[in-house]
This record gives structure tokens, sequence and C-alpha cells, in this order.
């Protein structure tokens, strides 16, 4: 394989593992905060699903550039 092609896979993995950054490192101390409410609004679960939507959209283009590497590590690096 060439370097393009494994820095394409490398982007790929890392962000496919920090799409899922808001469920998957979300401490016990964090889920008791977002379960407390005032009325129908909380501030922190708020706060954590914008900080959540953010990973999650740049990861998006992470994983798109990972996948374009990957292609154009095969279609023009092909050894």
């Amino acid at each position: 394989m060439n370097a393009v092609v494994i820095i394409g896979l490398m982007l790929s993995l890392v962000a496919s593992l920090m799409i899922g950054y808001g469920r998957i490192f979300r401490t016990k101390d964090t889920i008791r905060e977002e379960s407390k409410t005032s009325g129908s609004y909380n501030m922190k679960e708020a706060h954590h699903r914008l900080v959540e939507t953010r990973v999650a959209q740049a990861c998006a283009v992470l994983l798109a550039a990972g996948f374009a590497m990957q292609l154009v590590g095969n279609i023009f690096f092909e050894s």
C-alpha cells in the first residue's frame, strides 16, 4: 500500500471513532448534569449537544477527506 492510502485510512478511522465522541466518552457526571432540568431547558445539555454537533461536523469532513485520499491513492498512485 502506498502512503496516501494509509493516511486516508487513518483519517477515516480517527473520524469514525470521533463521530461517536458524545456517546462513547460521556461520563456519569455528564449524564447526571444533563438529566437535571430547569423548566424545560438545561444549559449543560445544550452545551454538550453543541459540542457534540461541532465534533460530528468536523469528523464528517475528515471522513470524506480520508475516503477521497484512499480513492486518489488507489487511482493515481497504484503500484
